[in-house]
């Protein structure tokens, strides 16, 4: 009959029978020794077994054996020497026409060796997964952990190829595993290479570090070899979230923004190279004791006081634990310190009132250094006060000149000038930073006090590190003067007339010191006074002297004064 119609006939019968001779369930090959059950035969008899064997896997195969006992479960292959062989089986049966099938083609080796995937832990459990053994002999995968006595089985996993370990401890200590195949005849694949656990450590370091060490093993056995770490962290039982991504040689990571009275928690993630697999590690807690160091220290100002002292304000962050807080006064000739720290503590805003430095002499230049207690300095920004200084001069101008204010956190400042007249404040002007002087004319008429007084207020923006504005106020020294007052001079005067005395009339104000020479026109010396009452009548030693050009020399001193002296000429007439 021609082929191609056999095969279509064969074909078309099998699309419509439903009856299949079915071959010995081949179960494995030990020592030679094939073992099978025995099938289940609906379409007639079983009449025998046959075996077919080859060197190869592909083939070609022949007859090894016709068994003809039906109830025979076994054959010793007795020329198999070392040689690898590799065997299947059919059943032959009163069917006719029926297809015969065939059983799993096995070897005579023991099954091949299954690869681990990973192990991880997972809520305090170890649970582990691998790839099936290419061996269809295979029943069952055998599960071992190191322990401190050795190697045991711990389980048998008949169906599946994962694993959870609820007896394992990963949170003492990494966790070993192997795994190896097993057939129906007990035969056992090699171990697959030992998968361990990542084993996580805490070192908390002493309290100055602010530093958690963390450690850990690599992982053992990705054929791609460990890619990366991800290192997680949980702050009193939130979520773990990244905070450092690590290369795949890394064992340890340094986190080194501990705080004290938190409690931190830990894990990491080895991901394979290349596969997206990864392992986790047990999780490990720890609180820090930390020393709290200074995180924001800034003077703020520095202001005169109404009483003649100098307040300073400034912040510290509150938890700061110090061993000292230091005001450093730079005077320009002299420096000096004093403490802050007092038995109560700081809070986060502070004022502190200087009452060792004198506000009337010169500006001071303050900062303020702190120590924390692990020895840690910190410095803050500087501050100058205003040093205000007022000439009183001629016509009655007072001449002002201030130091500038200054202060690193200064954005803005802006003067305002203040005079005061019988303890009444008087806004004289407003200047910038770029004016550091002014002169002004007071008006002390109908005064009680010829005493005129100057103050001034900067008024300061200042910004923040942490980049808020605040608004503070400095006041300088205040100064008080005298104007001078001016002298009314005659340039003539008439004995006999109706000037008949020469002196000079003071404006305003009180005298400490006065006198007034009279010279003649050689430099002879005609007339002494100590008393702005008492003028020049044009004699000497009680004798009229001749009419014509006199010289004067007046020299006086007002209360809180300084010295003056005018020089001129009046006319003696008859």
């Amino acid at each position: 009959m021609n082929r191609l119609l056999i095969i279509v006939l064969l074909l078309s019968w099998g699309w419509t029978s439903k009856a299949q001779v079915q071959a010995p369930d081949f179960l494995c090959v030990s020592n030679d020794t094939l073992n099978w059950e025995l099938p289940t035969i609906d379409c007639g008899t079983l009449t025998a077994y046959r075996i077919w064997s080859s060197e190869n896997r592909n083939g070609p195969y022949t007859e090894l054996a016709t068994i003809n006992d039906i109830s025979q479960t076994s054959f010793f292959h007795a020329d198999a020497g070392i040689a690898t062989w590799f065997y299947y089986l059919e059943s032959e049966a009163d069917c006719p026409g029926e297809l015969i099938q065939q059983s799993d083609t096995l070897d005579n080796r023991n099954p091949e060796t299954p690869e681990f995937q990973f192990v991880t832990v997972a809520d305090g459990q170890v649970e582990m997964s691998w790839e099936a053994s290419p061996s269809p002999e295979v029943v069952a995968y055998v599960i071992s952990r190191n322990t401190s006595m050795g190697t045991s089985i711990i389980d048998t996993v008949a169906n599946g190829l994962s694993y959870t370990d609820a007896n394992a401890s990963p949170d003492v200590g990494k966790e070993t595993y192997f795994v190896v195949a097993i057939d129906a005849c007990g035969n056992a694949s090699l171990t697959a290479p030992l998968h361990e656990t990542l084993f996580l450590e805490t070192n908390a370091l002493d309290s100055c570090e602010q530093t958690i060490v963390l450690s850990w093993n690599l992982y053992q056995n990705w054929n791609g070899g460990i890619g990366s770490h991800t290192v997680l962290m949980s702050e009193n039982g939130g979520t773990f979230n990244t905070i450092a991504s690590l290369d795949g040689t890394a064992t340890s990571y340094d986190f080194d923004q501990a705080r004290g009275e938190v409690l931190y928690c830990f894990k990491v993630i080895a991901e394979e190279a290349g596969t997206g697999i990864v392992s986790v590690s047990n999780e490990t807690c720890t609180t820090i004791s930390v020393v709290d160091p200074v995180d924001r220290l800034d003077l703020l100002n520095a202001t005169v006081t109404l009483n003649n002292e100098i307040a300073l304000d400034w912040e510290i962050n509150a938890n700061a634990e110090l061993s000292s807080a230091t005001l450093n006064v730079d005077l320009g000739s002299s420096n000096s310190t004093q403490s802050l720290l007092s038995g109560q503590g700081l809070a986060a805003e502070n004022t502190y009132v200087d009452t060792q430095t004198d506000p009337n002499i010169d500006f001071a230049i303050y900062s303020i250094a702190t120590e924390d207690l692990c020895g840690d300095l910190t410095s803050s920004n500087s501050v100058q006060t205003i040093f205000l200084r007022v000439e009183a001069g001629e016509a009655s101008i007072n001449r002002l000149q201030w130091t500038p204010y200054q202060n690193a956190l200064a954005k803005s400042i802006e003067y305002e000038i203040y005079r005061v007249i019988d303890g009444v404040e008087t806004l004289v002007s407003v200047e910038t930073t770029s004016t550091l002087s002014l002169n002004d004319e007071p008006d002390i008429g109908g005064a009680n006090s010829l005493e005129v007084c100057y103050f001034i207020l900067a008024k300061i923006r200042i910004q923040l590190p942490d980049g808020g504005l605040r608004s503070v106020v400095s006041r300088s020294n205040t100064v008080c003067v005298m104007p001078v007052a001016p002298f009314y001079i005659p340039n003539a005067f008439a004995p006999e007339g109706v000037n008949q005395v020469f002196r000079p009339e003071l404006a305003f104000g009180m005298l400490e010191e006065y006198q007034m020479d009279i010279f003649d026109r050689w430099g002879g010396h005609v007339f002494l006074s100590r008393d702005i009452e008492l003028g020049w009548n044009g004699q000497k030693n009680g004798q009229i002297v001749a009419a014509g050009l006199y010289i004067y020399r007046i020299q006086w001193r007002q209360t809180s004064g300084e010295l003056q002296e005018v020089s001129g000429g009046v006319v003696l007439m008859y």
